[in-house]
C-alpha cells in the first residue's frame, strides 16, 4: 500500500496518510468478514423469497375460498 504509515506496537493495522484512516491488514480476518457478510446477504434472500411464497400461497387461498363462495351461489 502507497503511503501508509506503521503505527507502534501493531502490526494489524497501518495508517493512510491522505484519508487518515486506520486500515486492517488481516487478511484472514478479512476473509471472514466477507464470509459472515454472504452467509447474512443469503438469509435476506431466503427470508425475501419465503416471505414471497407466504404471500402467493395467501393470494391463492383467496382465489380457492371465492371460487368456493361463486360455486355455493350456482348450486
Amino acid at each position: 500500500m502507497s503511503n501508509t504509515i506503521s503505527i507502534e506496537n501493531r502490526k494489524d493495522i497501518i495508517r493512510d496518510e491522505n484519508s487518515k484512516a486506520i486500515l486492517k491488514t488481516d487478511v484472514s480476518e478479512k476473509n471472514a468478514w466477507l464470509k459472515k457478510k454472504e452467509r447474512n446477504n443469503k438469509i435476506f434472500q431466503n427470508e425475501n423469497e419465503i416471505n414471497k411464497i407466504r404471500s402467493e400461497v395467501a393470494e391463492i387461498k383467496n382465489m380457492l375460498i371465492e371460487i368456493k363462495n361463486s360455486l355455493r351461489v350456482i348450486e
